[in-house]
């Protein structure tokens, strides 16, 4: 597998090269192409701009953007490393404890509005419905923890010493 960087000072510019250069069909049919990206909003975006160049048509365009593999960098290089099974940071594997503490702390004051959205103490159809929501939140809850340890270091570094930051 060969790395290919590619920079530009605009983002269309690269995602129309990136275009090109997928429009070419790898040898193995059932391969994906990895394209790296910093943020799920960028990946939509380029998929959703790569789908107006590629396709199965003859000049592609038919709002197909299928056979791209879009990683984070994070998850890139622990699958190279061969790491990826084994943080426990990661967000499928942050989900199960956060779940649990989320689910200990819905009696806390400082989760009240957390608990009317899961629907803690709320009874019948409603309530079934909101609980329903638990593993939704843990999920991204999850995501955006995993997001501060790689956007902002330095708060998690504080949260961890117990400072307590607001408004930074």
């Amino acid at each position: 597998m060969a790395l290919h960087l590619h920079r530009a000072t605009r983002t269309d510019h690269l995602a129309d090269e990136l275009g090109a250069l997928l429009a070419k069909p790898l040898a193995d049919p059932f391969a994906d192409e990895v394209v790296v990206v910093p943020a799920k909003g960028v990946e939509r975006w380029l998929s959703q701009r790569l789908s107006h160049r590629l396709g199965v048509g003859r000049r592609g365009g038919d709002g197909i953007c299928a056979g791209v593999d879009f990683r984070s960098p994070w998850s890139l290089f622990s699958e190279v490393v061969g790491t990826r099974d084994e943080d426990p940071w990661a967000p499928d594997a942050l989900v199960w404890p956060l779940l649990r503490v989320l689910d200990d702390s819905l009696d806390e004051p400082w989760a009240a509005p957390l608990a009317r959205h899961v629907g803690h103490g709320v009874e019948g159809e409603e309530g079934d419905l909101r609980r329903g929501r638990r593993y939704a939140v843990a999920q991204r809850l999850a995501r955006l923890f995993a997001s501060y340890a790689v956007q902002r270091p330095a708060l998690v570094a504080e949260w961890s010493a117990g400072r307590r930051i607001e408004g930074r």
